[in-house]
């Protein structure tokens, strides 16, 4: 072939490629984009076409230039509808065994789910499927909050101990016929209320109460109540009270320091209590220490009465009388204030506060208004205390 024939035959080639290549390349780019958009018209609720491309590892929109994406996307959408085309759920079933880390298709069984009954198309030209897996759960029964606790509810008490003194035998002075009558029947009282130690003494001398107390106050540290009981004679002198032993004399006032027990001792014995510290004086009885005291100073005062005192918080005290007054002995085996008080205190439900405002309340009735008792101190408000509950 000659040169001629060859440069006229590339002319040509040249000429139809250049003519009609680009004409071509725009045909197939429409093409191409029709599929895409028409792909892209159709309804994909489960997002079935995003799940294949994942599997298959293809990029957006290019899912027609893969025979089996189609048939892939169909199986995804009946498995998703719950039909019961065996082939999809084994197919579906091997790809998440292939790929378990990714959750591409529901089940066709969900445990404890109320199925919606009805037909719907699969939304990519298929027949119709059965819904079954498109399904809200069952609403949940609501938790079940523990009830709160009734305000008179048994509380717990933990360890209670008592020292329980009466001194009524004095040897200088007369008897007070009711005070150890009173201190038997109150221990008698807590011991029946629960208290794992309650400590019974009577007719105490000063190295005795000393001795009882320094006794207590190791029991005391490791209880969680704590309380003393006295039922005998009381003075106050210079703003200070005292317990008065049975052999105490008391010929002058200043005997008074060294004869009777400070009642200060009896805060310092209950202190190590954790939870309630409570001190109970029936020792305001009228005092015949006075009448042969002999005075060394105009200065020193000296009442018949205990003096008002204030304790620190978590201590409550408790006079059978207020400050300055005298508690009457009774006529009867007990003294007013002791009767009402171990009726109170055998009462179930009976708030610890509120026992000694009844307290007083009985004994301002018994004595027309003759005696009134009185407390000091405070306790906590966020607990209550309880002697007897039922």
């Amino acid at each position: 072939m000659n040169n001629g024939l060859k440069l006229s035959i590339l002319g040509r080639a040249m000429w139809v490629r250049k003519r009609f290549l680009p004409t071509l390349c725009i045909a197939f780019g429409l093409a191409t984009f029709s599929v895409q958009v028409a792909s892209a018209g159709r309804p994909d609720p489960y997002n079935c076409r995003l799940k294949v491309r994942s599997e298959m590892g293809i990029a957006p929109h290019t899912g027609n230039s893969y025979p089996d994406f189609w048939e892939r996307v169909g199986r995804c959408v009946r498995a998703a509808q719950g039909g019961s085309d065996a082939q999809a759920t084994r197919s579906t079933q091997a790809t998440e065994s292939e790929q378990p880390e990714k959750k591409l298709v529901a089940r066709t069984k969900l445990d404890k789910r109320a199925p919606l009954t009805g037909r719907l198309k699969d939304g990519l030209g298929g027949e119709p499927a059965e819904v079954h897996s498109a399904m809200l759960p069952a609403p949940s029964a609501p938790a079940q909050l523990a009830p709160l606790a009734a305000s008179h509810s048994a509380p717990e008490y933990g360890r209670r101990v008592a020292l329980v003194i009466g001194n009524g035998r004095y040897e200088h002075v007369p008897t007070l016929p009711n005070a150890a009558n009173d201190a038997e029947a109150l221990a008698k009282a807590l011991t029946a209320t629960g208290f794992q130690s309650v400590t019974l003494k009577t007719n105490l001398t000063r190295d005795q109460i000393l001795s009882a107390l320094a006794d207590f106050a190791k029991l005391a540290d490791s209880a969680d109540w704590a309380a003393v009981y006295y039922s005998g004679h009381g003075i106050e002198s210079r703003g200070i009270n005292y317990m008065i032993p049975v052999d105490a004399q008391l010929k002058v006032d200043r005997d008074v320091d060294l004869e009777a027990v400070d009642v200060s001792k009896v805060l310092s014995a209950i202190e190590g209590a954790k939870r309630l510290r409570l001190i109970i004086l029936d020792a305001c009885r009228d005092n015949p220490f006075l009448d042969q005291m002999k005075r060394t100073t105009a200065t020193r005062s000296i009442s018949r009465g205990l003096g008002p005192m204030e304790p620190d918080a978590g201590m409550l005290i408790i006079y059978a009388a207020k400050h300055g007054e005298t508690a009457l002995d009774g006529d009867g085996k007990n003294s007013p204030f002791a009767t009402a008080l171990i009726n109170r205190i055998q009462t179930p439900n009976l708030e610890l506060r509120r026992l000694f405002d009844l307290v007083r309340d009985d004994v301002l009735a018994t004595t027309s208004r003759r005696q009134q008792p009185f407390s000091y101190g405070s306790l906590s408000g966020s607990e209550d205390f309880y002697f007897e509950t039922k």
